[in-house]
């Protein structure tokens, strides 16, 4: 019986790292420069993607290019998984989609 159980747990802890390990690729674009996330700036876009299989395919356009204006010399990235992600999530996660946001700051 105490085989079993640990079977059980192992089949579990696969189960959970499989589906929540997912790639969620992020393609960054622009002329900017990175700036490290130490460094403060104005926030100027978000976007929210949306992702199936657990992260492995994106659903529409994954990166910032739209985002970024020509005229940003230097940018900080942040990904976001807000408590409107996890609620959209909820309903979602049941066939594989998951969603999460992609706030875009302009570094002075």
């Amino acid at each position: 019986m105490v085989r079993v159980q640990k079977v059980m747990v192992l089949i579990v802890l696969i189960a959970f790292s499989v589906t929540a390990a997912g790639c969620f690729t992020i393609r960054i674009g622009g002329k900017g420069e990175l700036a490290p996330s130490t460094e403060k700036g104005t926030k100027i876009g978000e976007k929210r993607i949306w992702y199936a299989l657990w992260g492995l395919v994106p659903l529409g356009d994954n990166s910032t290019d739209s985002l970024i204006p020509e005229t940003a010399r230097k940018i900080r990235v942040e990904t976001k998984y807000t408590l409107v992600d996890a609620l959209i999530n909820i309903f979602t996660i049941i066939v594989s989609v998951e969603t999460f946001k992609v706030e875009i700051y302009e570094v002075k």
